[in-house]
């Protein structure tokens, strides 16, 4: 029996825990223990891997709400500090100028510029290679979590580079997989834009497909992941 729900991704769903919108959507499931991984800058094989390290050091069966990122975003084991959950991995786009990095006598800014100069020339045309790792690596996330009898549900937060190639034969796991919704096509941030739902106001010069909402504004993501776990019976393994 599922007793605890845990979500994760970067600052949407970051935001999204911060208005409790976890625990809203937990009470819809008859579930009181709740928790949020989510942090703000956050890669997806970060969330890939903390979902994965989370579920084998709780001894709860546990439901896994994912909203996924860019999948440009990427990280290094850099950090100053060693976090006793994440190590010392860092999303690298967001933190190269926070002073999180690690001193110069191991690595410089110089050096680092250098890695995302390179990073950049190689995400040119490697967007199907990439999407396809991504693709394996969810599936794979995916079983290991459901064979040791917890659920999880995956989607897409913001629109990606990779949309267009969704419809590919060479993705169509992604869309034969229930416990990812649409096979990644579906958006949570456009889909909530065409529910008039209130976004944050320091986002007012980004695209208003990658705004992030304010805490709070969930009563639509909510019901919308409610009815896909009801339709894709989802529930028999949460209730």
């Amino acid at each position: 029996m599922i007793t605890r729900l845990v979500v994760n991704g970067c600052s949407y769903m970051h935001h999204y825990s911060n208005g409790y919108g976890h625990r809203d959507l937990a009470n819809e499931l008859s579930i009181s223990n709740v928790l949020s991984l989510a942090l703000n800058g956050s890669c997806n094989s970060r969330i890939i891997r903390t979902t994965l390290k989370d579920s084998y050091q709780t001894s709860e069966k546990t439901f896994y709400v994912i909203g996924l990122t860019f999948l440009g975003r990427v990280e290094l084991p850099v950090a100053k500090v060693i976090n006793p959950f994440e190590g010392r991995w860092m999303s690298i786009q967001n933190t190269v100028d926070s002073g999180w990095w690690c001193n110069n006598s191991i690595l410089s800014m110089h050096e680092l510029s250098q890695f995302v100069d390179f990073k950049l020339k190689t995400e040119i045309n490697s967007i199907a290679d990439r999407l396809e790792q991504l693709m394996y690596q969810l599936l794979s996330m995916i079983n290991d979590l459901i064979s040791r009898g917890h659920q999880v549900l995956v989607f897409q937060n913001p629109s990606d580079i990779y949309d267009e190639y969704l419809n590919n034969n060479q993705f169509a796991q992604l869309t034969r997989c229930i416990n990812i919704i649409d096979g990644l096509k579906w958006k949570a941030i456009p889909w909530q834009v065409t529910q008039g739902i209130k976004f944050n106001p320091r986002d007012k010069n980004l695209d208003i497909n990658i705004r992030h909402p304010l805490p709070g504004e969930h009563k639509f993501l909510n019901k919308f992941l409610i009815d896909y776990i009801n339709k894709n019976a989802l529930q028999l393994s949460v209730l």
